[in-house]
């Protein structure tokens, strides 16, 4: 190989190299907070462990930096910490949006964000049926009541199955790691 064939490929591999970056970017909105309200970011793992903040200003607020490596991290308002979103950190630009009800708040952006809201978005939907099942009183026979209990039971291993196929489908990724540490299936009869 002559010496500007090696050139050229050192060339082509520092610009490869150049191009993959640790750069996230979060925009976030947060409509519901006051102007001054601060937003805190922190990781999962470790909620002591406060990673940055940022200031609400006319119902947005923003932040970015770098990551060495994806992290589940958890934005929370300073008004009611129970007001938050989880989300992957990670290279990207990531959108948040943080809601009164933290079931409302989403995220989104990248592509593993995207399935970790997806994900959740699937779970509080089977979660609604399970609850309504569950709390609907007009059922009196027993044969129906059996079948309600049947009808529960295989929402809940939906749930189960569903939780399991994304930690699956992402073994290879912080998604997937994250989920089979994290989750445990019930032992179902």
């Amino acid at each position: 190989m002559n010496s500007w064939k090696l050139i050229g490929l050192a060339v082509a591999g520092l610009i490869i190299c150049s191009c993959q970056s640790d750069v996230y970017s979060i925009n976030g909105y947060a409509k519901t907070l006051r102007d001054g309200d601060t937003i805190w970011f922190a990781e999962v793992a470790n909620p002591g462990n406060i990673i940055s903040g940022a200031i609400v200003s006319e119902g947005r607020f923003a932040m970015s930096g770098t990551t060495s490596e994806p992290s589940f991290c958890i934005a929370y308002s300073s008004a009611s910490k129970t007001n938050g979103v989880t989300f992957l950190l990670e290279p990207g630009t990531i959108t948040l949006e943080i809601l009164p009800k933290e079931y409302l708040s989403r995220v989104s952006g990248t592509i593993l964000n995207n399935r970790w809201q997806a994900l959740n978005d699937t779970i509080r939907r089977l979660g609604k049926q399970l609850v309504a099942m569950a709390e609907d009183s007009t059922v009196l026979e027993q044969t129906a009541h059996l079948d309600k209990l049947r009808a529960i039971d295989s929402l809940h291993r939906r749930m189960s199955q569903c939780i399991t196929n994304v930690a699956n489908d992402n073994a290879g990724n912080p998604l997937g790691r994250y989920i089979k540490e994290n989750y445990k299936a019930p032992e179902f009869e």
